[in-house]
C-alpha cells in the first residue's frame, strides 16, 4: 500500500510537472518566435555580372542598416525563360525554378510574363509599397514605374533601366539622299525609306537588308506605330486583344518588307553597316559596331521608345516578405546598383548624376568604358525616359511577333494571324490563372554555415566560370565533400563561381581556377611558385602531363600553375551525311587533301550549302588549314614568334584556303568587322562541317537532347605542318593564402577530376581511366588521343587560342590578318599587299610591346596603346576605352 501510494504521489508530482512544462513551453513559445525573427536570414539571386555591382561590401552596408537582417547571395542565370508563347508549361516551369532559388531575385522587365505573374510566381508588392510611407512612386521615372504594375498590381522594384531606340547609318542616308528617321514616322514613312537603302545585286537578290529589327523587338515596334494598347483593360486581370483594325495595316507591310528581304529579324554580317537597326543603349556606342563615329538615334516609328527596366522581384514562396521588400527599396537607392554598367539609366530620378564606386573587377570596367557616351546617345537616352512605352504597355507583344512570324512563313493574312495570336494569349492567360489555384512554390532554404573542428580551416576557391548557376553543381558539391571528409587539415571549401578576374581572383581567394592560362600576363607576386609542392607530392609526375603543355604555365623557370584539363579545338561532322555522300568518315582524323576532297563531294551533293564553316571568333581556323598546306604565316615554335605574312610558300597555302572560302566550300563571315571582333556561329542549322571548341568559352552549336549524328575529329593534317590550337584550363594558390598546402592538395584533387570542367584531362595517366571515360561518347575518346598523338608529332605548331589566351596581342595581331582575309575573299582584294601592310603593322606593334616596362605589359590597355601607334583605325575603334583622344 505504501509504495502504491509512493508511485501515485510520484505520478501526480510528475504530472504537476509535466503540465508545468507544457504551460512554460507555451508561455515561452511567442518569445521563442520574436527571438526567432529578431535575426532572418534572406537569399538574393544573383547571376553573373549583376555579382560584380552588388558587392560583399554593400551587402555589409544593408545589414548595418537593418540589424536582425542576414544576407545570403546565390548565384543564378540570367532570367532568360523559354517564350509562353511557344510552350506555357516550360515556361512555367522554368520560371518557377527560378524564382525557387531566393527570396529576392534580379529580374528584367521584359522577362516579367504577365503569364508568370497571374499563375502567382512573383509576390504581388502593391500592399507592401501602399504601406510604404517613404516610398516617393514619383522619383521614378514614370514609364519606368509604369513598367513594372498592371493589374492593380506591383511586381517588381526598378533600380535601372535601358532604353530601345532605332539607331542609323547617317552616311547610308546621306548618300541616298533620305531625310534622317524620326518618331514622326509612320509605317508607310518606314516602307518607302528602306525600300530605298536595301542593297541588292544585279540579279535583284537582296545583299544587305535596310533594317534589322530582332525578335525581340518586333513587337515593340508594332505596338509603337500603333499608339494603343493589346489588351482589354475594362476587365481585371486585363485580357489580351489583337483586334484593333489599325493592326493588321501595320503587320501587312511588315510582313511584306521582311518576304521581300527589305527587313531581317537576323543577320550574320556587320551590323554597323545595316542603315538601320533597333537596338537597346549599348547599340549606340560606336565601339561594340566597330564604327569609328557613333550611329545617329530616334524614337522608333510611332514616336516611342521602349523601356527595359532591371530590378528585383521576391518570390511569392518566401518567408519574410517584409524583409525581403526593404533589401529592394535599400538597392534601388543604391548608387553602385542604380547606375550600374549594364544599364542607360537610374530607375530613380533623384539618383541620376548619383556617382557609383568604381566597377569591382575589369569586366565591369570594360562593360562601362564602352557605354554610349556621346552627347546624342546622352540625348537620345533623355528623350527616351520622356517618350518611354512602358513595358506592361508591351507585354503581349510576343504574341504579335509570333504573328507576323507566321505571316512571313505560312503566307497567313493578318487578321487570321491575329486572331490565332490572340485565342493563344487567352489560352495561355486561363492556364495561368489554373496554375494559380494550386501554386505553391518552396524558395531553397539558406545554406547553413559550416561549424569548423578544432583545429580545420575554410578555403576560398574562385572559379570563373561563363556559366550561373553551374549545371554540374552537384559533380562539384560531391567532389567537394570527398575531399573535405578526407583531408586532415581542410573543413570547408567556399566555392564562387562569379565573374572572377584573373588579378581580382589573387587578391580575394586562397587558390583560384581559370579556364585559360595566365600565367604569361600575371604578376607572378601574386601566386606562388607550385615546384616545391610538386616536388614534395609522390603522386605527381610531370612527365604525365600532356607533351608542351608544362612549359606554358612555367615561367622564369618556375612553375605558376596547375595544369586541369587542355580544352582543344575541333572539328564536328555529320557522320549521316558523310556516309549518304560517299564520304569517307574522318573517325581517326584525315589530311588536307582528304578535307578538301570531302568539302568538293559534299558540296555537290548539296549545292545550295557550303559544307564547312566555322563557328567562333577571329580566323584562326584558317591558319590551322593554312599550316596543313604548307604555310607559316605566323611560326609559333620561335618565342616570339615570327611573321612571315608575305613568305612565297605562306602566301601560296593562305590562297589555297581562302580560294575555297570563294568558291563557297567554306561558309565564310566578315572576321574583322569591328574593335571587338566577330562572332559566327554555327546555329540550328549546321553544315555538315564545323569547328567546334572545347574550352571553358566555348560556343557550342544548338543540338538537340537526342542522338547527334555530328562526331567529333582533329583538324586535317598537311605533309609538312600540322596545325593544333587548345587552351589549358589552369589553377593557381594565391600568395595571401594562409593555407597553401591545403590549396595545393585541392589543385591536385581537381586535376584528377576532368569531369568537372569541359575539356579533356592535362594527365596521360587519366585517358584511360574507367571513370573518367565512363563520362565521355566514344567519338571524344577517340579524339582525345587522335589529339595527344598529333601534338606529339614534331611536324605539328600549336597556335594560340584566341579567345583562351591571356596575352591581348594574340587578338590584336590576329585581327591585322583577319582584315586582309576579309578584303581579299569578300571583296577581290589584294592579298599579297594587304599581308605586306599587316606584317608592317605586326612588326612595329610588337616593337612597341616589347619596349614596355614588365608592369606595363601586364597592362592590356597598353597593348592597345601600342596599337593605336602603328595603326590609326585601331586607335579611333579604341580610342574611348584607353581615354585616347585619337591625336
Amino acid at each position: 500500500m505504501r509504495s502504491q501510494r509512493l508511485f501515485a504521489m510520484l505520478r501526480a508530482r510528475w504530472a504537476r510537472v509535466v503540465i508545468l512544462m507544457v504551460l512554460l513551453a507555451l508561455l515561452t513559445a511567442p518569445m521563442a518566435a520574436l527571438r526567432a525573427q529578431d535575426s532572418v536570414t534572406i537569399t538574393l539571386g544573383l547571376p553573373q555580372f549583376v555579382e560584380t555591382i552588388i558587392t560583399p561590401e554593400l551587402i555589409a552596408q544593408f545589414e548595418e542598416q537593418n540589424p536582425g537582417i542576414k544576407v545570403q547571395t546565390v548565384p543564378t542565370g540570367f532570367p532568360d525563360f523559354p517564350p509562353a508563347t511557344a510552350d506555357v508549361a516550360k515556361h512555367f516551369e522554368a520560371v518557377e525554378k527560378y524564382m525557387s532559388a531566393a527570396d529576392v531575385n534580379f529580374m528584367g522587365s521584359s522577362n516579367l510574363s504577365p503569364e508568370a505573374a497571374e499563375a502567382g510566381y512573383f509576390l504581388d508588392l502593391s500592399p507592401l509599397t501602399a504601406a510604404d510611407t517613404d516610398l516617393n512612386p514619383d522619383d521614378f521615372f514614370p514609364d519606368v514605374w509604369q513598367s513594372v504594375q498592371w493589374d492593380g498590381k506591383v511586381w517588381m522594384i526598378p533600380v535601372s533601366t535601358d532604353v530601345v531606340s532605332l539607331a542609323y547609318n547617317k552616311e547610308a542616308f546621306d548618300k541616298a539622299g533620305i531625310a534622317y528617321p524620326s518618331g514622326a514616322w509612320t509605317v508607310d514613312d518606314l516602307d518607302r525609306a528602306a525600300r530605298a537603302l536595301v542593297e541588292k545585286d544585279p540579279n535583284g537578290k537582296v545583299t544587305k537588308p535596310a533594317l534589322v529589327m530582332f525578335g525581340d523587338y518586333t513587337g515593340l515596334l508594332v505596338r509603337s506605330l500603333l499608339g494603343a494598347s493589346l489588351y482589354d483593360s475594362s476587365v481585371t486581370p486585363n485580357a489580351p486583344l489583337f483586334s484593333n483594325p489599325d493592326l493588321e495595316p501595320i503587320l501587312t507591310t511588315l510582313a511584306k518588307l521582311e518576304q521581300d528581304g527589305v527587313v531581317s529579324p537576323t543577320f550574320s554580317g556587320q551590323v554597323a553597316d545595316v542603315p538601320m537597326r533597333i537596338t537597346g543603349s549599348f547599340g549606340l556606342s560606336g565601339l561594340l559596331t566597330g564604327e569609328a563615329n557613333p550611329p545617329g538615334a530616334s524614337l522608333l516609328p510611332g514616336g516611342k521608345a521602349g523601356i527595359n527596366a532591371q530590378g528585383f522581384v521576391i518570390s511569392s514562396g518566401t518567408l519574410y516578405p517584409e524583409q525581403a521588400y526593404k533589401l529592394l527599396k535599400f538597392l534601388s537607392l543604391a548608387p553602385a546598383v542604380a547606375n550600374n554598367f549594364l544599364s542607360a539609366s537610374p530607375a530613380r530620378q533623384s539618383m541620376v548624376g548619383v556617382q557609383p564606386p568604381p566597377p569591382s573587377d575589369d569586366t565591369g570596367a570594360a562593360i562601362a568604358a564602352i557605354r554610349p557616351t556621346s552627347p546624342e546617345a546622352q540625348a537620345m537616352i533623355a528623350e527616351a525616359l520622356q517618350n518611354g512605352l512602358p513595358a506592361s504597355e508591351d507585354r503581349y507583344s510576343a504574341y504579335i511577333t509570333q504573328a507576323l512570324a507566321k505571316m512571313v512563313s505560312d503566307n497567313l493574312d493578318a487578321r487570321t494571324a491575329l486572331q490565332n495570336a490572340e485565342v493563344l494569349a487567352v489560352t495561355n492567360q486561363k492556364a495561368a490563372a489554373d496554375k494559380h489555384t494550386n501554386l505553391i512554390v518552396s524558395v531553397a532554404t539558406p545554406i547553413p554555415q559550416t561549424v569548423l573542428g578544432q583545429g580545420e580551416v575554410s578555403l576560398k576557391f574562385g572559379m570563373l566560370s561563363m556559366v550561373s548557376p553551374m549545371p554540374n553543381r552537384d559533380l562539384w558539391d560531391q567532389v567537394i565533400k570527398d575531399f573535405v571528409d578526407s583531408d586532415p587539415q581542410i573543413g570547408e571549401i567556399k566555392l564562387d563561381t562569379g565573374i572572377n578576374q584573373p588579378e581580382q581572383s589573387a587578391k580575394k581567394f586562397d587558390c583560384f581556377y581559370l579556364p585559360l592560362n595566365y600565367v604569361p600576363q600575371i604578376d607572378p607576386t601574386t601566386i606562388l611558385n607550385l615546384d616545391p609542392f610538386m616536388d614534395a607530392d609522390a603522386s605527381f609526375d610531370r612527365g604525365d602531363i600532356i607533351n608542351g603543355v608544362l612549359p606554358q604555365v612555367q615561367r622564369d623557370n618556375k612553375t605558376w600553375a596547375m595544369p586541369i584539363v587542355i580544352q582543344p579545338d575541333g572539328m564536328k561532322y555529320d557522320a549521316e551525311a558523310f556516309q549518304k555522300a560517299g564520304v569517307p568518315l574522318p573517325e581517326n582524323g584525315w589530311t588536307i587533301n582528304e578535307f578538301a576532297d570531302a568539302l568538293k563531294t559534299l558540296k555537290a551533293a548539296n549545292p545550295d550549302k557550303s559544307p564547312f564553316q566555322a563557328q567562333g571568333v577571329g580566323g584562326t581556323y584558317l591558319l590551322l588549314l593554312t599550316a596543313a598546306y604548307g604555310g607559316l604565316p605566323i611560326d609559333y615554335r620561335t618565342n616570339p614568334p615570327t611573321f612571315n605574312f608575305t613568305d612565297a610558300n605562306s602566301i601560296t597555302a593562305l590562297q589555297q584556303v581562302l580560294d575555297l572560302a570563294k568558291e563557297g566550300y567554306i561558309k565564310y563571315g566578315e572576321l574583322a568587322g569591328n574593335g571587338l571582333a566577330s562572332f559566327i556561329s554555327a546555329g540550328a542549322d549546321r553544315a555538315p562541317i564545323y569547328t567546334e571548341s572545347l574550352s571553358g568559352f566555348a560556343f557550342g552549336a544548338a543540338v538537340n537532347a537526342g542522338a547527334d549524328p555530328y562526331k567529333l575529329t582533329t583538324y586535317p593534317t598537311g605533309s609538312t605542318y600540322n596545325g593544333a590550337t587548345y587552351s589549358i584550363g589552369t589553377a593557381y594558390v594565391s600568395a595571401i593564402s594562409q593555407n597553401p598546402d591545403g590549396c595545393y592538395r585541392w589543385l591536385s584533387t581537381l586535376s584528377r577530376h576532368p569531369e568537372l570542367f569541359t575539356g579533356m584531362p592535362a594527365r596521360l595517366s587519366l585517358l584511360d581511366d574507367p571513370s573518367v571515360l565512363a563520362m565521355q561518347k566514344p567519338d571524344e575518346t577517340v579524339f582525345y588521343k587522335n589529339f595527344v598523338i598529333l601534338l606529339q608529332d614534331p611536324n605539328t605548331i600549336s597556335f594560340p587560342s584566341l579567345l583562351s589566351s591571356a596575352s591581348p596581342s594574340t587578338f590584336l595581331i590576329q585581327r591585322w590578318i583577319d582584315k586582309a582575309f576579309d578584303n581579299y575573299v569578300l571583296h577581290d582584294g589584294d592579298l599579297v599587299g594587304d599581308l605586306a601592310t599587316a606584317e608592317s603593322y605586326v612588326k612595329g606593334f610588337t616593337e612597341c610591346i616589347n619596349a614596355l616596362s614588365p608592369e606595363d605589359q601586364r597592362n592590356q590597355l597598353k597593348y592597345i596603346d601600342c596599337a593605336g601607334k602603328v595603326d590609326p583605325n585601331m586607335k579611333s575603334l579604341f580610342g574611348a576605352i584607353t581615354g585616347s583622344s585619337g591625336s
